[in-house]
């Protein structure tokens, strides 16, 4: 009889539960955690501002720094005329009053792709995580708009970090260094003169198919 699994511990409050692709929730449920073109923002679900909007704080360069914001976030003071959000109905309005309409949340950069291409995204965004890849949507997005495939050497890199890891302590730092200089090995593979044949390494695409773009190894 295979042994019962163990239940996933509850979430610490700082940490990010992604509910979608650029949108986060922390842990305690205070906090979202939003991506808005390239910056980062915190929004606080229990506090408004002095207009009863939104109280956001922000922009952050990263994922990592608007969550590292968090437990500053908690300790901030409200400005002085912002007040507490409530889940009790507020008074009715007067019959001039008109109810505000909702903000839409910010667009993020997959929601300007055709949908196609978002599909095949979120798919690789959703991929990362699982392999335990770090802001795998700032990844994603740097992959597709740069010449380097920033993904596929994220990859190798980690998967080598891995295996140097395994190491016992006093032999990882003479692997990483070994490892940089089979990089440049590689890398110097293109710069045989002729009539010396070379070598690179690539990325491969849809069907394991090389693609052009190559792929570095080590720092």
């Amino acid at each position: 009889m295979a042994p019962a699994k163990k239940p996933k511990p509850e979430p610490a409050p700082d940490d990010l539960l992604r509910q979608e692709a650029g949108n986060y929730l922390s842990g305690d449920s205070r906090f979202e955690v939003r991506q808005s073109d390239a910056n980062w923002y915190v929004v606080d679900r229990e506090q408004t501002n002095e207009f009863g909007q939104e109280l956001i704080r922000g922009p952050y360069g990263s994922m990592k720094d608007a969550r590292a914001a968090l437990p500053g976030a908690r300790d901030i003071t409200p400005l002085l005329r912002s007040r507490a959000r409530t889940t009790k109905p507020a008074a009715k309005p007067a019959k001039s009053e008109e109810k505000p309409v909702p903000k839409p949340p910010p667009q993020t950069w997959i929601d300007r792709l055709p949908k196609g291409e978002q599909v095949e995204v979120k798919a690789l965004i959703r991929a990362l995580e699982k392999e335990g890849v770090d802001d795998a949507d700032a990844l994603v997005r740097r992959d597709r708009q740069g010449l380097l495939p920033a993904v596929a050497i994220e990859l190798l890199n980690n998967r080598l970090a891995a295996v140097v890891d395994k190491l016992p302590e006093k032999d990882r730092p003479l692997a990483r260094k070994l490892i940089n200089q089979l990089g440049g090995v590689i890398t110097n593979g293109e710069r045989l003169p002729d009539p010396l044949p070379g070598w690179a390494l690539f990325e491969t695409g849809q069907g394991r198919e090389p693609t052009k773009r190559r792929v570095r190894v080590g720092g």
